[in-house]
């Protein structure tokens, strides 16, 4: 494989997705190929039939085998945020005397922090902030001059069980000792720059069957947290109140608009056994706003349950295939929780529709990555 051309694989909660990508010229990514393949997801941190996982893994990584002509050894994986969390420390050196703090210095406090969590594994480390002397909070110590350093660190940290049981799987593969990382984490680095992440971000990634809700800060995560619920429930809901067939009412989503006020005559025309059948819209948009009012309760639960606060102002970002796509509905997630709320701009890329935007994270992370 060529050194700059890297592997993902990505776990969303409809589809796994492998990727074989490149930085382009332009420090854009390339992704010279992409394989996904619905399963069944996901659901409270296991997966709903394990049993099939083996299969869907191993038809990603063949598939981009033989779309990219590689024979693929090593793999970045995209851990689930239902599969992790993240946890703060903080650590401070003293040294003898005023010196400038050089790149081991750095090196050296960060390693003096231990972690250690029954049944997990730390995958993801980052800081959050670092402060000369007594309170002088800076991004970057390296160069500057103090007697004292003190650093508030993340640390991420995946389900033991999840990572064996990928392991295994991709050692039959032939891939051995695969990288994991969060991709919640992931996105973090991907979707923000530097200035952005040091005022703090707050993304939502509501996706099939599960939304994560994440607040990151300078190059680590300050709270994760997610909950089971996301757009397959919206389909899900119109299928059963509708009366509808599931492939029917996921078309019928597709043409929901809830920036406008309907009249009572007011229809959405929905394919159904090969016949046209008008469905309300007073009646297919309430029951959409309803679901989309029981993630917004989630988001809001996940805010109120962190161990870290952040500043009201901040933009709420919404990234994710679960409502993004629905007209309307991110002003309405924007209503219930009163906040401002703005679809996530997503880089440049082949891939950039927010649907993606997990799998593409990786493939940026993956790109980046240093032993």
């Amino acid at each position: 494989m060529a050194k700059k051309e890297v592997a993902i694989l990505d776990f969303g909660s409809q589809k796994i997705t492998a990727m074989v990508g490149s930085r382009d010229v332009n420090n854009s990514l390339f992704i010279k190929c992409s394989y996904s393949e619905n399963y069944e997801g996901f659901l409270d941190g296991a997966f709903i039939e394990p049993k099939k996982l083996e299969s869907t893994i191993q038809s990603c990584v063949n598939n981009i085998r033989k779309m990219s002509g590689y024979k693929i050894k090593k793999i970045v994986v995209g851990v689930p945020t239902e599969f992790c969390f993240c946890t703060c420390k903080t650590i401070r050196k003293i040294f003898q005397k005023t010196k400038k703090i050089n790149k081991i210095d750095v090196k050296s406090l960060l390693n003096e922090i231990k972690v250690d969590i029954k049944d997990h594994t730390i995958i993801n480390k980052g800081d959050i902030y670092f402060i000369l002397g007594e309170n002088n909070k800076v991004r970057n110590p390296i160069g500057c001059s103090d007697s004292k350093l003190s650093a508030c660190i993340s640390f991420v940290l995946a389900d033991n069980s999840f990572i064996a049981k990928v392991s295994n799987i991709l050692f039959k593969c032939g891939i051995d000792n695969p990288i994991f990382t969060c991709s919640t984490f992931a996105q973090s680095l991907y979707l923000f720059d530097e200035e952005e992440r040091y005022k703090y971000t707050l993304l939502v990634d509501c996706g099939y069957i599960t939304t994560s809700v994440s607040l990151c800060k300078g190059n680590g995560l300050l709270n994760l947290s997610s909950f089971s619920l996301g757009g397959g429930h919206i389909i899900a809901d119109l299928s059963r109140c509708l009366k509808i067939p599931f492939d029917c009412a996921e078309s019928l989503l597709k043409k929901i608009v809830l920036s406008i006020e309907p009249d009572d005559n007011d229809t959405y025309d929905v394919l159904i056994d090969g016949k046209v059948v008008p469905i309300s819209m007073k009646v297919a948009n309430a029951i959409v706003e309803s679901r989309i009012e029981v993630i917004a309760q989630g988001i809001q639960k996940s805010f109120n349950l962190w161990q870290y606060n952040f500043p009201d102002f901040i933009p709420t970002y919404l990234t994710g295939g679960g409502i993004s796509f629905i007209k309307g509905g991110k002003d309405l997630l924007s209503k219930i929780l009163g906040k401002n709320v703005e679809i996530v701009n997503m880089p440049y890329s082949q891939f950039n529709k927010t649907n993606y935007s997990s799998c593409v994270a990786v493939l940026n992370y993956a790109i980046d990555y240093k032993n």
